[in-house]
């Protein structure tokens, strides 16, 4: 993820997306304000929460959470990766994943899992001692494995993406997306046989789909190609094909809008949708606080199409912290170096927060918290 992991409270962020700040400034964010009212919440939306920087211990941690639980918002995300999960055959560390999970129990949030066993243009990652790996039977059987040992254990997590931005991966290898819709099927119907109430999809991402003409009728038709289990789920940022933000707020709402018509036989989820403040990829507050407040109001006349919404994230974080560091550089002049997409990358994200860096809300904290529907 964002960081190289050094011991247990480093390992908390890299899977949990959270890196954690002692949040001192409660004029900026108001959380004492907050700490004996009762707050309604709808599961249905959710909100990554993340912190600013690596935390020093687990009250700092937690400081996320009680600024998150003012919001409304009833769900998050757990990201688990197979590497850190399992690091020796066998030997699982839960020791992040619990905390991660009690927090979420504790302050009344659903969960939505991510395990990454495609992550975008990649398999994997996985553990070093499962060696190379390919869709196929054994692969199959250590997921199935793998899924009903976190199932088992936590009770509170209800959906599950087992891929994400599978249209990344399948765009260049077209030709293995029948093996995959194979392996998908074995390990959902394993999966759904011990854990019939928790529900399996992919995740996609739209805006790529969209620039890339994957839509149904576009110019590189693949999403029906792609739909499969209990709904999918789509990431969502305004950026064209190299990360500037290129469509207006109402735009934007009509990427979503288009989702419902591109996959009209499916549940949708959306698992992590954004808007970023930095200037430096055409991004403002304004524009931010528009889409957020948009975007609930799509969710609402589309609920019943929609099985939870997703924003990411709570926090901004340091320039430079928000692309991994296990991304190898590649050198050139201009397009032919991908560090121009990375800096945009790093941009985008950094500053996609509703709180920034220095703890002062933005509008579009203010406006998710007032209109998230009861």
């Amino acid at each position: 993820m964002i960081s190289k992991i050094v011991g247990i409270v480093i390992l908390i962020v890299a899977i949990g997306g959270a890196s954690a700040y002692f949040l001192t400034k409660t004029d900026s964010v108001g959380v004492d304000s907050f700490s004996n009212q009762s707050i309604l919440q709808n599961e249905k939306i959710g909100l990554v929460i993340n912190t600013i920087n690596p935390p020093k211990s687990m009250d700092d941690l937690e400081e996320a959470y009680k600024v998150a639980s003012t919001s409304g918002a009833g769900r998050t995300n757990l990201y688990v990766h197979w590497n850190q999960l399992e690091p020796e055959e066998g030997n699982f560390d839960w020791r992040v994943t619990d905390i991660m999970m009690k927090l979420n129990e504790k302050y009344n949030l659903k969960t939505t899992l991510f395990f990454s066993v495609i992550n975008a243009d990649r398999l994997g990652p996985f553990p070093s001692w499962m060696g190379n790996q390919a869709l196929g039977q054994t692969l199959e059987d250590e997921t199935i494995r793998v899924l009903d040992s976190i199932l088992s254990r936590y009770e509170n997590i209800d959906y599950v993406i087992f891929a994400g931005d599978i249209d990344y991966h399948f765009q260049r290898a077209s030709g293995s997306i029948p093996t995959y819709i194979e392996f998908f099927d074995d390990v959902y119907s394993e999966i759904k046989s011990n854990h019939p109430d928790v529900q399996i999809g992919n995740s996609m991402s739209l805006e790529n789909v969209l620039n890339k003409g994957m839509e149904p009728g576009g110019s590189f038709e693949l999403t029906p190609k792609l739909e499969m289990g209990d709904f999918i789920a789509l990431s969502y940022k305004p950026i064209d094909t190299i990360g500037d933000i290129n469509r207006t707020p109402q735009e934007a709402i009509d990427n979503l809008k288009q989702s419902i018509e591109i996959f009209p036989s499916h549940q949708l989820a959306f698992f992590e949708i954004s808007w970023s403040t930095s200037d430096f990829v055409n991004g403002n507050s304004n524009d931010q606080a528009e889409f957020i407040k948009s975007s609930l109001n799509f969710f609402e006349e589309n609920e019943s199409k929609i099985e939870f919404f997703t924003i990411s994230r709570l926090f901004d974080k340091p320039k430079g912290s928000c692309v991994s560091q296990d991304i190898q550089s590649v050198d050139g002049s201009g397009f032919t170096s991908n560090s121009f997409r990375l800096e945009r990358v790093d941009e985008y994200v950094c500053n996609s927060g509703l709180i920034d860096t220095n703890q002062n809300i933005k509008s579009s904290w203010t406006q998710l918290k007032t209109n998230i529907p009861n």
